[in-house]
């Protein structure tokens, strides 16, 4: 049994890069699980100098130049070139997890049918039977998309269309502490000029979410007041320094008398959170108060007063925030919080970056292809 790895090189040079040395331990053990001969071709359409550079130092992969060449073109180059038995089709946004191959293949061998990485992989690589690809592309349109087409081309022809267990990549969220105590954020995020982030206590916490846009002039401000113990459940404790609306005055008095013995936190004691999801944006002067969680994919109009949690993928504004109208319908929302894309590897998003900038549908199908037409995926039987 003999295997092609096909990588379309269309991106940026540290794209291809991360991808190329993703694919190595992957063909390793590739060829280890299956005792296959494999070939890895990389199609380089970039038309970059740098992604040129790169790939003259790359060993044990065949080069071929092909500037201006989309994926379905580098897909047609690939099958008309290669005798090999199965075919592994992605871009250089993949940064395929070291089994995705000898899954891929595997199933594909025993099902014969169409297989795509799980959809939250940062890129719809796709393997099949050499021949079956083939029947399926002579058909497909051209310029299409290949994951996505070959899916419904599958789908049309009853041919399975399988998700492939254990290619997804195994990749961790790096946090990164922001200036301010108490406070992380996500790769991507940044703040305007005059951005406020305020806590009170050590046990308080806010967390920032991956590529969030944050305007100047806001204010995250976390005032506490409330702890809980290692099960979520509040703990009443009588504490230094805190604002109470229901007692005869507002002002924390017990700060004037320091050596008045006060309830110390339990160990394991945690105070509150506030919360921004991933890929939120938050307009200018507006202001996040509170123990609230800022869904992801959500957008806060300018000068909204956030005390309330607000759903992932709405718009809000005003004082106090509402929902405005949702950004997408709701099988939209659910295809996008399971690609997670904003959970792939910093460099499969900058490889990808043409996508975002392209309708939410056709990011959808590019990287989603076991969802096309809005079904299901055959099971492997």
């Amino acid at each position: 049994m003999s295997l092609t790895v096909v990588l379309v090189a269309d991106t940026r040079a540290s794209a291809v890069e991360a991808s190329l040395h993703a694919l190595v331990p992957a063909v390793e053990q590739a060829e280890a699980a299956l005792g296959a001969e494999v070939e890895v071709l990389v199609i380089d359409s970039s038309g970059r100098t740098d992604v040129a550079a790169f790939l003259r130092t790359v060993d044990g992969a065949r080069v071929v130049p092909a500037e201006g060449v989309d994926r379905a073109g580098a897909l047609s180059l690939a099958l008309s070139g290669t005798t090999a038995d199965v075919v592994w089709f992605g871009g250089t946004e993949a940064c395929a997890a070291p089994t995705a191959l000898a899954a891929m293949v595997q199933v594909a061998l025993r099902v014969g049918g169409l297989v795509v990485a799980s959809p939250d992989d940062p890129a719809p690589h796709v393997a099949a039977p050499a021949d079956l690809l083939r029947r399926l592309w002579a058909s497909a349109g051209e310029g299409a998309d290949p994951a996505p087409e070959l899916v419904r081309r599958a789908r049309a022809e009853e041919v399975p269309v399988i998700p492939a267990p254990a290619a997804g990549l195994v990749r961790e969220r790096v946090r990164r502490p922001l200036q301010e105590a108490g406070a992380v954020t996500g790769p991507g995020t940044y703040a305007g000029k005059n951005f406020v982030l305020q806590t009170y206590t050590p046990l308080d916490r806010v967390e920032m979410g991956a590529y969030c846009s944050i305007a100047d002039q806001v204010s995250i401000v976390l005032p506490g007041g409330r702890l809980y113990d290692e099960e979520g459940a509040e703990l009443q404790l009588t504490l230094r320094g805190h604002h109470r609306e229901q007692t005869a005055s507002t002002f924390p008095i017990s700060i004037l008398v320091p050596d008045e013995p006060y309830d110390l936190p339990p160990p394991g004691a945690v105070g509150e959170r506030l919360v921004i999801g991933d890929d939120v944006w938050i307009g200018y002067g507006a202001t996040v108060l509170g123990e609230v969680t800022v869904g992801t994919g959500s957008i806060v109009g300018s000068r909204a007063l956030v005390v309330n949690d607000v759903p992932p993928y709405s718009v809000v504004g005003g004082v106090p925030a509402r929902v405005l109208r949702k950004r997408f319908e709701d099988d939209v929302v659910e295809r996008l919080m399971r690609v997670r894309w904003w959970d792939w590897p910093e460099v499969a998003v900058h490889g990808a970056h043409l996508w975002f900038l392209r309708p939410v549908a056709e990011f959808l199908d590019h990287f989603d292809p076991g969802s096309v037409g809005g079904a299901g995926s055959t099971p492997p039987s």
